[in-house]
This record gives structure tokens, sequence and C-alpha cells, in this order.
């Protein structure tokens, strides 16, 4: 971690002491590696489904599994085979319906394929998250996690077992955006609320049981347009973007959330995800005339320097990588004097690494910074670090913020039914955790005050 706070040997200490202290949690990973005879016999479950008892104080980092000298758990992507749960409908098994649990939890995250380190790291929280609620109050929570792998179907079985055969109460699942539809249909059919943690834009509506924690585009760019008006005292915005869904989506949720609040919106230019020349971008946004070769008529540096420009704030809504290429070319061109505005997209440990020269002062919005000012985000930060010696990202600090919730609700002992659970849920009322403040109040969308970041002396910080 950048800087260690004072108190980091203190909390090691006493998460090494009250792990080993916790009893076995339980997981059921799918699809697992395969199983012996013995396993078979002993257990009920479907073929490709192991049951393992796994040490809260063996789990540790898929990347890194080096806190601690405990012994690596086999809860790890590389343990986990890449083909898709089978339901037993699927197997034509005759299982019956496990009784319901209240106090078990699914989980489904894709701890295999292009997403695995992302699933791990997910995994990797929810797991500390339960582990200090346990601590805390003393109860037996039941983790059952599934694999998600890279499949829609594979996600859509994972939901039908966890509903129907596992007897879970809620289901946590991290997802894309055709997986996410895929359990929000599930779900919503065996009437289990789900809590998905996915950009996907819409994808509670029309449903009585899903539910989104995510900092959604829209809440993105709600929060952008207003800082931009109230604290940068920008009114005039022009638009580079990528000709792509992201940056087409995006355009449009800034566009309406511009004029909301009361800003112009000027020019807007778009690109090919593929060019890497953006002068004639550029020169669309200053108003420049071109050749027929498309390029500028003088490219002397008395001519670059007379580029002139009629807005207070450029919003690019791209990777940090296509990001830094157009920056430079916006310096090049001495095109100069605004403000650059962004999204969560930027937020990437690649952001402020080479290339980074002409970002000073830009500013971009996401749902959790690992040094942040906020209390529970410094809490959550010591205790992972120290359980995993190294630091958070935005995936594991919803994970965790998601089972805090879940597992707070539980606690009430009134709450019997998934009905109930749902129904609590709705009710949750500014939830203060690592992603800062999180309420439901009767929506299905966690409404959720995002983090309005800002690079100053190139450094990324939270503003106050």
């Amino acid at each position: 971690m950048s800087n260690h706070r004072p108190g980091a040997f203190v909390v090691v200490s006493f998460l090494i002491v009250f792990l080993w202290g916790l009893g076995t949690v339980d997981f059921l990973i799918t699809p697992a590696v395969s199983a012996t005879q013995e396993d078979t016999k002993k257990t009920s479950l479907p073929q490709g489904i192991k049951k393992l008892s796994v040490k809260s104080a063996d789990v540790k980092p898929s990347a890194s599994r080096s806190a601690g000298n405990s012994q690596q758990t086999s809860v790890k992507a590389e343990d986990v085979a890449p083909s898709a749960l089978k339901t037993a409908e699927a197997q034509k098994l005759t299982l019956p319906p496990a009784a319901f649990n209240r106090n078990a939890v699914g989980c489904i995250l894709p701890l295999s394929g292009r997403f695995a380190e992302a699933g791990n790291k997910a995994l990797d929280a929810l797991i500390l998250s339960s582990d200090i609620f346990n601590r805390r109050y003393n109860v037996p929570w039941k983790m059952v996690v599934a694999d998600a792998g890279d499949s829609a179907e594979s996600v859509r079985e994972a939901v039908a077992y966890l509903a129907d055969q596992a007897g879970v109460v809620v289901i946590i699942a991290i997802a894309g955006t055709t997986e996410a539809v895929a359990a929000a249909r599930e779900a919503e059919k065996r009437k289990v609320p789900l809590i998905l943690i996915t950009s996907k834009e819409g994808i509670t509506e029309g449903y009585e049981y899903v539910f989104q924690h995510f900092l959604t585009p829209t809440q993105q760019m709600q929060a952008l347009a207003r800082y931009s008006l109230d604290r940068l005292n920008v009114a005039i915005f022009s638009v580079l973007y990528p000709q792509d869904d992201y940056g087409e989506e995006m355009v449009r949720l800034f566009r309406k959330e511009i004029q909301k609040v009361g800003g112009k919106i000027g020019k807007v230019v778009s690109y090919s995800k593929t060019q890497t020349d953006f002068t004639e971008q550029i020169l669309k946004l200053t108003g420049q005339k071109t050749a027929a070769s498309g390029k500028m008529y003088a490219t002397t540096p008395e001519a670059r320097n007379k580029m002139f420009i009629d807005f207070e704030a450029l919003f690019i809504p791209d990777s940090p990588l296509r990001l830094k290429m157009i920056t430079s070319q916006l310096a090049y061109y001495d095109v100069k004097g605004f403000t650059l505005l962004g999204t969560s997209m930027w937020h990437t440990p690649d952001l402020l690494k080479k290339g980074a020269d002409y970002l000073e002062e830009a500013v971009f919005v996401d749902s959790f910074l690992a040094n942040g000012f906020l209390p529970e985000t410094n809490d959550f930060v010591d205790i992972y670090y120290s359980a995993y010696s190294r630091e958070p990202e935005n995936i594991e600090a919803l994970s965790y913020d998601t089972m805090e919730i879940v597992l707070g609700i539980l606690e009430d002992e009134k709450i019997k039914s998934r009905d109930g659970f749902k129904n609590a849920l709705l009710a949750v009322d500014r939830f203060n955790g690592a992603t800062g403040s999180t309420y439901f109040r009767g929506n299905h969308v966690a409404q959720k005050n995002a983090f309005i970041l800002r690079i100053q002396n190139g450094k990324l910080g939270q503003v106050r």
C-alpha cells in the first residue's frame, strides 16, 4: 500500500487471531475439478459440483497468497474448470429441493475465463466481509459459490441451482451485460432476491426480485454534471467520444444531465475506436479549416498557438490509453484552457503511468478510491490490506459492501423468507460503507454518492 496507516500492525495481529478462531465455512464451488469417488458417495450434489470445507484463515488472494502463513486454499481460478455448471434438470438427476436456509447466501462469480481475476478478487472481499460479520455476531453464515465463467447459460443455471437446490435466501452476482440479463430473468422466475454488481443500465426494470448495487452510468453523469456546474463553474461543454456502444450511451446521458442543470453542449465529435491520429477531430473542436489531405493548412508553432476554443470543459468517455493519445495531440496543437472530464473507465492503474503529462486537474467519477477520505473507506482498506497484502479496487469494495448489507439485513431474526429479505432490502436507508453512502428506499437500483476524483500534482485524490 502506498502509505501504511499507524494502526496497520495492530490490525494485522487482530485479523490473524480472529480468523484462526473462526469455524469452517462451507463452499459449493462449481464447476470444480474432478471429485473423487469418495466425495461422490458422501454428497448428493449434481455432477461437477464439489463441496469444500475451507477455513477462513486459509482463504488468501488468488493473485498473491502471501499474507500470513496458512496453507493455500483450493478456492482459486486455476482449480476451477471452465465448463458451465450443470443443473439437476440438465443432467436428468432427481435431487430433492434443498431445505430453505435463511443463513445461506449464494454468490455467482466469474472464477474462470476472461474475468477470473476480478471474480477471485471479489471472492476475497466477500469472504472477508462474512468473516468479520461472523466474528461480530457469532452467526454461522454459509456462502454457496458458483462459477459464472464466460457464459450467460452458466449464470442462468447457477441461479437455478442456488435457488432450488442450495436453498439460499439471496444471491449476489457479478455479471456483464448479457450475463446480467440471463441472471435477472432466472431469479425473477424463481422468486429469489438477486443483487447484481453490474453496470448494465435498466437491468432491474420490470422485475420484483432483482436489485442492482453499482454506480450506474446515469448516476455518474448526474454527479459529474452537478459538480461541473456547482464547483468548477463550468457551463459550456464539448464532447469527444468513441464510436461504440459505451461512448454513445455516455454521451447521451451526459447531454441529458448537462441540460438538466442548465449547461450547454457545444460541439460533439466522434472518432473511430481504431484510429490514433486525432487531428481531424481536434480541428472540428476548434473550428479550424483543413486542407484536402485532412491536415491543417499551417502547422507552425505560431499557427498552432492561435487555436481558439469556445468551450470550458471537454468530456472524453474512453480508456486511459486513448485518453492520453488525445490529450498529447491536443497539447501539440496548443489547445488548452479547459477542464478534462471523464467516467469511471478512466480509473485503472495505468491512468497516471507513462503519458499522463497532460491530465493535470482532470476530473472523473467512480464509486471507490483506496486513499479516499471517508472513515469507512479507510477502515476497509486497512482491513483488506492487512488480510491480503494489497490495496483493494472498486470490485472488492462493492463486493464487500454488498455482503455487509446482506448480512446486516439477515441479522434481524424476523427476516425468515425471501420476500421478507426483499422488502427489507428495499427499506435500506443510508448504509455507510467502503463505497460511501448507499440506500434503496423502495428503489431496486442502489442510490450511491459518487466519489469525485481529480488529478492534482500528478496524483489522484478524492474531492472533499
